[in-house]
């Protein structure tokens, strides 16, 4: 007569491979999901969301410190981002940050596009790869932070975060709006059409 706690013992060790392969698949898709929101969001071919950039997800926005004490901050896109949505992304990844810095009021200088044109080949054992160019739009402002609202065109960090993370998220960006930007993003980095 067989042993019945051994099959049991064998079901459930093959039962656990199986939830931990789960388990290491899922946690493969969660750490891509911290690179960007959606799958969709891994590529540089849809127009870029709020979120911060990162290595593997260059598309989003930066903070980083002047040396003056004002903040720096970009926001790259893909091609078919136009400059007035990273523009959004920028301003409210400034009014956040001011926000979570307790600061009740910003002013930004005006935005300035700039584009950043991608490799395409590579060197891989010893022999030049044609690749993919990651061509991004970036836009980039200044900001000054302030506990009150002397200035006349400073802004509430609170409610411009609110307003523009609000916004960003049920905007939509027309296909022909998005094809114009990919054309003027390709005419920069002189990529063929």
């Amino acid at each position: 007569m067989a042993d019945f706690r051994s099959i049991r013992r064998g079901g459930f060790r093959r039962h656990a491979s199986r939830l931990s392969a789960l388990a290491v698949g899922a946690g493969a898709l969660v750490q891509l999901g911290g690179c960007g929101a959606t799958l969709g969001d891994l590529t540089t071919g849809s127009v870029t969301n709020y979120q911060a950039a990162n290595l593997f997800a260059p598309a989003g926005y930066s903070i980083s410190n002047n040396a003056d004490g004002s903040i720096h901050v970009t926001a790259a896109g893909s091609p078919g981002t136009p400059s007035d949505r990273l523009e959004k992304i920028a301003l409210a990844a400034a009014a956040d940050y001011g926000a979570q810095q307790h600061q009740k009021t910003f002013t930004s200088t005006p935005a300035q596009t700039s584009f950043k044109c991608g490799k395409t080949k590579m060197t891989e054992k010893g022999q030049q790869v044609a690749i993919k160019p990651t061509d991004l739009r970036i836009v980039a402002i200044d900001v000054t932070y302030g506990r009150d609202g002397i200035a006349p065109a400073a802004r509430n960090t609170r409610e411009t975060a609110d307003a523009l993370k609000a916004q960003l998220a049920t905007e939509t960006v027309a296909p022909d709006v998005q094809a114009a930007a990919t054309q003027e993003v390709s005419q920069q980095c002189g990529r063929p059409l």
